[in-house]
């Protein structure tokens, strides 16, 4: 008879890590430079309730990190000036390969209400991340 050894090793090995993108200084600071850019932007006049509240922006985060409008129509300057202030992000990686995001950034109707930073910053809608088809 024939004896068979038990396989002790409980380690695994991963052909495919999954991870998602982050901005280099984290998701939370990225939401108070979100959300401290549109007040100043709301200050200067640049942001109207009647057209933002509420609205969502596209950005598509490349494989390389960059953020860019997605493109769908009219480019909108409150946008295009804050993607032009951003540091590139760690992109997000699927099967060990780096993927692209559609990133939703949320102008918050409460912002328009002088709401507290901190009330703004738990909205669970303020930013949303999507894996784009590949």
């Amino acid at each position: 008879m024939a004896q068979v050894s038990k396989n002790t090793d409980t380690s695994h090995i991963y052909t495919a890590v999954d991870i998602f993108l982050v901005p280099k200084e984290g998701m939370n600071n990225f939401k108070i430079h979100w959300l401290n850019y549109l007040k100043e932007a709301k200050r200067d006049g640049r942001l109207d309730k009647a057209i933002h509240a509420d609205h969502i922006f596209e950005v598509l985060v490349t494989k390389n990190g960059s953020l860019m409008d997605r493109g769908n129509g009219a480019k909108d300057l409150v946008l295009l000036d804050f993607l032009k202030m951003q540091k590139k992000w760690s992109p997000g990686i699927q099967s060990g390969r780096p993927i692209c995001y559609l990133l939703k950034l949320k102008v918050p109707k409460e912002l328009f209400d002088q709401v507290k930073m901190e009330e703004l910053l738990v909205q669970g809608d303020l930013v949303k991340q999507e894996l784009l088809e590949q």
